[in-house]
C-alpha cells in the first residue's frame, strides 16, 4: 500500500488554479522528484500535503488514514483535528529559506519540537540532536546561532530539525535555491545519504542532475498539472510530452548524460 495517495487535488488562489486535478502516489522508501518551471504549483502542492494550505478539492490519504476527502456533493472534509495532530509530526518539511528560529541555538532548534510536540525529555531530545548533527557534519555547531552559520549549514540544520521528529515522509521545497552554488553540494550530499538509507522523500528541485541521479520517479509539473511522470531515465532522456522536452532542452546535465 502506498504511504501517500493523492487524488484529484485542486488548490485555488483568488480563482486561479495553482494546483489543478493532481493525482499520484508515493511508496515507502521512494524518492519522488518534482520538477517544472517557476509558478507551476510545485511548492503549493507541498504545502497542501503538509497541511500548511487547505485544498479546494480532492483526497489525500496518508498511511491508510484519510487526511482530507471531497464528498459527492463537492464538500471538502478534513479529518478531525485530533487525528491531524497525530499526522502532522509524521510529515517533515524543509523550506527553501531554512526557517530556523533566530533566537535559538542550533541545538535548541533541533530539540524544540521533539520536546514540545513529541513529548520527549530534554535529555532524550538532545541525544537525538547530537546524533543528527554528527550525521550532517555539524557536531561543532551545537551552540552556534543561525546568524553564525552559512546558508548550507543552516539548511543542513533545518534537515536535522525535520528528521528529529522521525517523520514518515520528508518534503523538500527547493532546498538549494537560496544557496550559493558552492554551498549546494553539501546539502545535496545529505539528501543523497538519506535516499541511500531509504528515507521516503518528495523533493521539489531545480537541480536536474540531482533529480536524475537520486530520484526513483520524477513528476514534471506545468500550470498546476502533472504533465509527465516516469523514471528519471525516461523523463530526462526520452520525454514524450512536448512541454517536457522544451523545459529540459536548456539544461546541461554534465558527463553522466
Amino acid at each position: 500500500m502506498p504511504i501517500l495517495q493523492v487524488k484529484n487535488l485542486v488548490k485555488n488562489f483568488d480563482g486561479l488554479e495553482a494546483v489543478n486535478d493532481v493525482s499520484f502516489t508515493i511508496t515507502r522508501g521512494e524518492v519522488l522528484a518534482v520538477i517544472g518551471p517557476s509558478g507551476s504549483g510545485k511548492s503549493t502542492l507541498l504545502r497542501c500535503l503538509t497541511l500548511l494550505e487547505k485544498i479546494d478539492q480532492g483526497t489525500v490519504i496518508f498511511a491508510g488514514k484519510t487526511m482530507v476527502e471531497t464528498s459527492s456533493k463537492g464538500l471538502v472534509q478534513y479529518a478531525p483535528e485530533e487525528q491531524l495532530r497525530k499526522i502532522r509530526p509524521r510529515l517533515g518539511m524543509v523550506f527553501q529559506s531554512f526557517n530556523l528560529f533566530p533566537h535559538f541555538s542550533v541545538l535548541q532548534n533541533i530539540t524544540e519540537a521533539p520536546v514540545r510536540v513529541g513529548g520527549l525529555t530534554e535529555a532524550a531530545a538532545q541525544e537525538i540532536a547530537f546524533e543528527l548533527l554528527a550525521k550532517i557534519g555539524l557536531s561543532d555547531k551545537a551552540n552556534a546561532y543561525p546568524y553564525q552559520l552559512s546558508g548550507g549549514q543552516s539548511q543542513r540544520v533545518a534537515i536535522a530539525r525535520a528528521l528529529a521528529m522521525k517523520p514518515d515522509i520528508l518534503f523538500f521545497d527547493e532546498p538549494t535555491s537560496a544557496l550559493d552554488p558552492e554551498l549546494t553540494g553539501e546539502v545535496l550530499k545529505v539528501i543523497r545519504t538519506l535516499a541511500e538509507e531509504k528515507m521516503t522523500m518528495m523533493v521539489v528541485t531545480h537541480e536536474m542532475s540531482f533529480a536524475y541521479e537520486v530520484a526513483d520517479r520524477v513528476l514534471f509539473m506545468d500550470k498546476g498539472q502533472i504533465i509527465e511522470e516516469g523514471i528519471p531515465e525516461q523523463i530526462f532522456r526520452q520525454p514524450t510530452n512536448e512541454r517536457t522536452k522544451a523545459f529540459l532542452k536548456n539544461f546541461n546535465y554534465g558527463s553522466r548524460f
